[in-house]
């Protein structure tokens, strides 16, 4: 069991990262933890902040990695692909992910 050692934490987007020694010589062996509920908690908080709607650009939303990787392995939605921002957008906009928007907005 290898002995992982904390080599970093971000508290803003939930995210922990630990190294260990592998079992090969000169090999390492790296671990990342998300913790989506910093992401949602900070979603929820926005979505009571005011904000201008003439404005060009807004923050919409914040979606958590293991978000993205749920509507890719359930649904073949890939988030960063520019071809799927139509469902990208029909995911946010429904009853199940609406907490990864940071505005009271439909997209």
């Amino acid at each position: 069991m290898p002995d992982w050692q904390a080599i970093g934490w971000d508290p803003q987007r939930g995210i922990r990262k630990f190294i260990a020694a592998g079992d090969q010589p000169d090999s390492v062996l790296i671990r990342t933890e998300i913790n989506d509920s910093t992401i949602v908690e900070r979603n929820k908080g926005q979505q009571n902040e005011a904000f201008n709607r003439r404005d060009d650009m807004w923050h919409a939303a914040s979606i958590p990695t293991s978000v993205m990787f749920e509507w890719l392995t359930r649904f073949g939605v890939n988030a960063w692909n520019p071809d799927h921002a139509d469902a990208v957008k029909k995911l946010l906009n429904s009853s199940d992910y609406r907490w990864c928007k940071v505005k009271h907005i439909i997209l």
